[in-house]
Formats: structure tokens, C-alpha cells, sequence
């Protein structure tokens, strides 16, 4: 029984912004336990396939890639289209696509504060709604599809600095409770998880020198000593998605490494 808790066989999956850091480490997850097909979604067509190739070589799944913007809704409907050409129905969405700028009140531009609320709060959403009936049309009360939103401990903590990131990590996080309601009914489970300091594109100015001071004093004020890599967050996110996680229902996982209790 256990042996089978973890896996994700022939599961169809989607998760956007897959080309790199936390979306890459899922879909490499998804791929090793068990996925058939994972569909990953960035800008940069280049990278993307780089990473489809890459990971469909060490699974038994297939790593598809398509690029898009989605930080227009033209670019979410283009995704929709392309999926719904692909696929009669998806098990899993993972919204990851995301955007973190610095945004202090004194000098933040209005185009910041909208493009940040464009990409991290209204693209999730109406792409979450466009393919509701493609994660219900496979879904069961046995094997419910997931809907998972990636967060940050940015919502749960006060961070003046970049205040439309935080602000619209906190909606999505309120979102997630309210659709999690919603969609009950259509055995779609919807949780989001709220990742601390990892090694990713977005933090790479922290992390790219391990023997920096600034560096070496972040790692003493996490509780855990570290920052999380890519087995803390496929394990996760193959937990959710997975017979191991199917109670879970409007969810925040705050993976942080306890981050949020020093402030």
C-alpha cells in the first residue's frame, strides 16, 4: 500500500512556469513518480525544450514543451487552446508562473504593481477556470484531480520591500481556500504551497556566492539551516498530487524551512 501512496502513474499534468527552479524541480517529481505526460509552459522557447528533452530522458514519462507569456490573458487563452488541441483532460495543474520585483511604496511604479497582480494573481485564476472542465472530465471521488497554486512565504510574513510580490501571494492564498469550496463537487482538490528561500532564478542574487557574508547569515536565521532544494519541493508537490495527499482540500503548505517563525 504504501509503495503506491507516492505514485502519479499516467497522470497528465500541466505546470506553467516549468523551465526552470521550483516548476522544474515538480515536473521532475511528477515524471519520476509515475507521470505519463507532464506539459511545462515559459517565454523562453529555447530553455524550455532544453528542459523537456532533459527530463524526459530520465523518466518513463514524456516532458512536453509550450511556450507562451501568461501574463496576458490572450497568452492564458493561447495555452487553454493549445492543451484542449492536446489533451481530452488533465489531472493536474500546478500555477507557477511568477514574477518578483522589488517594489518599496516610495518609488513603486503603477506597471509594477499591475504587471505583478497580471502574472501572480489573475493569469492562475482564469487559467484555473478555462480548464475546470478538462480536471473534472478524469476526475473521481476515487482519484480527484489537483489544482495546486505556489505561494510564498512572502504572505505570510511583512516585507516592505516588495510589497505587490507579498500582497499578491496573499490573494492567491485566500483564492485558494475559496475555490477549493467551489469546485468540491467536481472532485478537484485545490491547495498551494508556500515556499521559503530556495535555490532558484529568483533568488540567485542571494545564493550565487556561498562564501558571502549576507549569504552565510540568512542560512543562521532559517531554522533549518538551509535552503530548500529540489527534493523538498517535488516531495511535496508528488504528496498532493498523489493518493498520499488526496484529503488535502484548500491547503497552504508553508514549505519554508520555518522560515516565517523568526519574523
Amino acid at each position: 500500500m504504501i509503495k503506491n501512496l507516492y505514485s502519479m502513474k499516467n497522470k497528465i499534468c500541466l505546470i506553467t512556469g516549468g523551465s526552470s527552479g521550483l516548476g522544474s524541480y515538480i515536473a521532475r517529481g511528477f515524471l519520476e513518480a509515475g507521470a505519463s505526460k507532464v506539459y511545462i509552459t515559459a517565454r523562453s522557447e529555447d530553455k524550455l525544450i532544453k528542459k523537456a528533452d532533459e527530463l524526459t530522458k530520465i523518466s518513463d514519462g514524456e516532458c512536453i514543451a509550450i511556450s507562451g507569456d501568461l501574463s496576458t490573458l490572450d497568452g492564458v487563452k493561447k495555452l487553454v487552446s493549445e492543451i484542449n488541441a492536446k489533451e481530452r483532460y488533465i489531472d493536474v495543474l500546478v500555477n507557477n508562473a511568477g514574477i518578483g520585483l522589488g517594489t518599496p511604496i516610495k518609488t513603486m511604479k503603477v506597471e509594477d504593481w499591475d504587471k505583478t497582480m497580471d502574472l501572480n494573481t489573475k493569469s492562475p485564476i482564469f487559467l484555473t477556470q478555462a480548464l475546470l472542465g478538462m480536471l473534472s472530465k478524469n476526475a473521481t471521488l476515487e482519484e480527484p484531480s489537483r489544482v495546486i497554486f505556489i505561494s510564498s512565504v512572502a504572505a505570510s510574513i511583512v516585507v516592505p520591500s516588495v510589497l505587490a510580490y507579498s500582497a499578491s501571494k496573499k490573494v492567491l492564498e485566500h483564492l485558494t481556500a475559496q475555490l477549493a469550496l467551489a469546485v468540491s463537487d467536481d472532485f478537484i482538490r485545490v491547495n498551494a504551497i508556500a515556499p521559503g528561500r530556495f535555490y532558484s532564478e529568483m533568488t540567485r542574487r542571494a545564493w550565487q556566492d556561498p562564501n558571502a557574508e549576507s549569504f552565510k547569515a540568512e542560512l543562521k536565521k532559517i531554522p533549518a539551516h538551509r535552503y530548500g532544494d529540489e527534493n523538498d519541493m517535488a516531495g511535496v508537490a508528488v504528496m498532493l498530487c498523489s493518493r498520499a495527499g488526496a484529503y488535502f482540500h484548500g491547503e497552504i503548505l508553508n514549505l519554508d524551512g520555518g522560515y516565517r517563525l523568526t519574523f
